[in-house]
């Protein structure tokens, strides 16, 4: 073999080489991660995440693979310093993605955010046409924003807890969605029962993946 057809070969198997998962031509995830101030599972996982896998599948594992990390077990929480263990692509997509869906929304649900500040009370007003956020909020601060409404629904704010369900439900929040779907369909304080916003809501809920057995849920009236 003359000098240009080994070059040649050479250069051949490099080509082939960076085609295999773990050769060193492709840019590696690392396998820990230390957590800063105002880093979340959600970022950490944005920072991490695999190639062909979903945002959630990433969420799920690491949040899996480091129980210890989150007090309490609230995905909200994670303590500066802490040294997460960040999962492999081969056990991150051994979850199936409807399942990551359906893990995490029930760990958003159950485990709420950091309770806000004390509100003052707040009297009645018009309900607003739409959030009043001019900013498009992330899903981070979409999950936070649906837990503080229940937190002030609890607490019969209902004004605020709608516009908290309104802010996260425009912003793609499929639980916060549901809710909506839930307060039009039965009418509260605040807002007069209405069927068709109740239909729209309980529409953008199921987009998003979140169950909604059919016939669609009607509620009792108040």
């Amino acid at each position: 073999m003359n000098a240009t057809r080994a070059l040649g070969a050479v250069l051949l198997a490099g080509v082939a080489l960076a085609g295999f998962p773990g050769s060193p031509a492709q840019a590696q995830v690392a396998s820990t991660y230390e957590v800063r101030k105002g880093d979340t599972l959600f970022g950490v996982a944005r920072k991490a995440i695999h190639g062909g896998v979903t945002r959630n599948q990433m969420i799920l594992a690491i949040y899996s693979a480091n129980q210890n990390a989150f007090p309490g077990g609230n995905i909200h929480r994670l303590e500066v310093g802490t040294v997460l263990a960040i999962p492999a692509r081969d056990e991150v997509a051994k979850i199936a993605v409807a399942e990551a869906d359906r893990q995490l929304r029930d760990l958003l649900a159950a485990t709420p955010a950091a309770a806000p500040p004390p509100l003052a009370a707040v009297k009645p007003a018009q309900v607003p046409a739409r959030p009043s956020a001019a900013v498009p909020l992330t899903v981070e601060v979409a999950a936070k924003r649906y837990q503080e409404g229940l937190g002030m629904e609890r607490r019969g704010n209902h004004q605020g807890a709608l516009t908290a369900f309104l802010e996260a439900g425009e912003a793609g929040n499929g639980m916060a969605q549901l809710k909506l779907g839930q307060i039009y369909d039965k009418g509260n304080r605040v807002v007069p029962r209405d069927y068709q916003s109740a239909l729209k809501w309980y529409q953008k809920a199921r987009e998003q993946g979140v169950r909604i057995d059919k016939p669609l849920p009607r509620m009792a009236p108040p």
